[in-house]
């Protein structure tokens, strides 16, 4: 059964004009509405015409569910033709009657999606991608503030749409306070909940968004009690930033209690590039992704401790050459991608890359490491063995990850890749070789040539090198490493 793209385009059934610069609009949505759950806080990619188009220009899902396969689509579609994307959250959905509404926070300094929201009428039609599981929180957010004792919630106004979702999931019994700025009363919207709800409207009047200091005045007087204390923040990303860092660096709040997203950049849009600040931003969510791993698995560990010495800050010099010589192609897979030099490097020549690795910190520093380049390579946490879904892949590049398997696990390993990949499909394996001095487990070609049987044909076995950590000037300063090419095989096996 293959799986569909979440992309659909839905049509304005109603607008509503619910505070003087908030728009209520409401879409038909196209079968969207049965899809979305009951989370809260549910994201999408809203894509919006250009001037002279009655409806967005968007790529015809191919039907396999491959997503880089579609944005790569979408990237190919001139610029000026290209729709702009915006991300908003779903205020709610009726799926009875398949619509979804979202609301629209009107700027004085109209972008794309205002000048859109504020001329909107029934009938107008924009696109939607998702909701989608690669958006998602890996942990529901209704799961991570079960059992506190407060819910902390403080935003500006692009964050009541997520708030109104959160507070309507809170259950009877349960305590929350909302600090919301707003630019003036006429904007405080009704907030309905089960919970134990105390909401202080912040006016900041004629200063403009992102430069009040109300929020963060209000947030850093307020009391908070002692206990369980879950804290979801958004809005303005600074702002965000720095209430963030509050609650855990001067409050002592746990990182993994926090909860925090930049919706929008202070004289930025989402076209333009990453900031210094929002780097840093990435930074702590790596941070917080390294707390929450397991500190004990051996893996996470060398990925922490920067000392994992197959992590060389640069693609494998054979993946390059499998690149150059014109071995990579359409869909790609970097199964145990770690901290993504290989994925970043075939990303950035076009291809549409996805890479994945057990080790919750590696995809951490992989997602940070795309982000520092401009790379638009998608990193998911994965089991190698355990891969899942319709056949979607035409190239597999495998940098030293088949040698950590056991046989019965090599074996497990090559089913796991039959089913995601394509008939035809290339798989090329990098591997630590039998014959030589190297770091870890080491396989022999009849290893890896016995691993690949029924489904696959094995087109060549070669001797190779993997270029890794041999050793130090200094063990203590990663600066000092010194790099060297050990012995390794690289095979190429067709999926047929």
């Amino acid at each position: 059964m293959q799986q569909s793209l979440p992309v659909s385009l839905v049509e304005v059934t109603e607008v509503e004009r619910i505070t003087p610069r908030t728009a209520r609009i409401t879409f038909a949505a196209d079968g969207l509405a049965a899809a979305i759950g009951d989370e809260p806080d549910q994201q999408v990619k809203l894509y919006f015409p250009r001037p002279g188009q009655d409806r967005p220009r968007l790529p015809e899902p191919d039907g396999d569910g491959d997503v880089m396969r579609w944005y790569q689509s979408f990237l190919e579609i001139p610029e000026d033709q290209r729709p702009w994307m915006r991300s908003y959250t779903i205020r709610s959905h009726d799926a009875g009657r398949d619509l979804v509404t979202i609301d629209f926070v009107l700027h004085d300094d109209a972008g794309p999606a205002t000048r859109w929201a504020l001329s909107a009428a029934p009938g107008d039609t924009i696109g939607v991608f998702g909701p989608s599981a690669d958006y998602a929180r890996r942990v529901p957010l209704s799961s991570t503030i079960a059992g506190s004792d407060l819910v902390l919630m403080a935003g500006d106004e692009t964050a009541l749409p997520a708030i109104g979702t959160l507070v309507e999931s809170l259950p009877d019994g349960a305590r929350a306070v909302a600090y919301l700025e707003v630019a003036d009363s006429a904007e405080e919207q009704r907030l309905d909940t089960r919970a134990d709800l105390t909401v202080h409207w912040l006016h900041r009047g004629a200063t403009p968004p992102g430069r009040s200091t109300l929020l963060l005045d209000a947030v850093r007087a307020a009391d908070i009690p002692a206990g369980s204390v879950f804290a979801w923040l958004a809005g303005e990303a600074g702002v965000v930033r720095t209430l963030r860092r509050h609650l855990v660096g001067e409050r002592g709040m746990d990182k993994r209690a926090v909860d925090f997203a930049g919706y929008w950049r202070l004289a930025l849009s989402q076209d333009d590039a990453p900031t210094d600040d929002d780097l840093a931003e990435a930074r702590e969510k790596l941070a917080d992704a390294k707390q929450q791993a397991e500190p004990t698995a051996m893996y996470d560990q060398a990925y922490e401790a920067g000392s994992a010495p197959w992590v060389i800050g640069e693609p494998q010099p054979v993946v390059v050459g499998l690149a150059r010589d014109g071995w990579v192609r359409g869909a790609v897979l970097d199964p145990g991608c770690g901290t993504g030099e290989n994925s970043i490097h075939l990303a950035s020549l076009g291809h549409d890359v996805l890479g994945t690795d057990f080790s919750e910190i590696a995809v951490a520093q992989a997602r940070l490491n795309a982000v520092e380049h401009g790379c638009s390579a998608r990193f998911e946490v994965s089991d190698a063995l355990a891969l899942e879904g319709p056949p979607r892949f035409d190239t597999v590049v495998d940098s030293a990850l088949f040698h950590v398997f056991d046989a019965a696990d090599r074996l497990r390993y090559a089913r796991a890749l039959h089913r995601v990949c394509r008939p035809g499909a290339l798989v090329h394996v990098l591997a630590l070789s039998d014959e030589g001095p190297g770091y870890g487990p080491q396989v022999s070609a009849e290893e890896i040539r016995a691993a690949f049987g029924a489904g696959w044909v094995v087109e060549d076995v070669s001797a190779s090198t993997y270029r890794g950590v041999v050793g130090a000037t200094d063990p203590d300063d990663p600066g000092t490493w010194e790099l060297g090419d050990l012995p390794a095989w690289l095979a190429r096996i067709r999926r047929i």
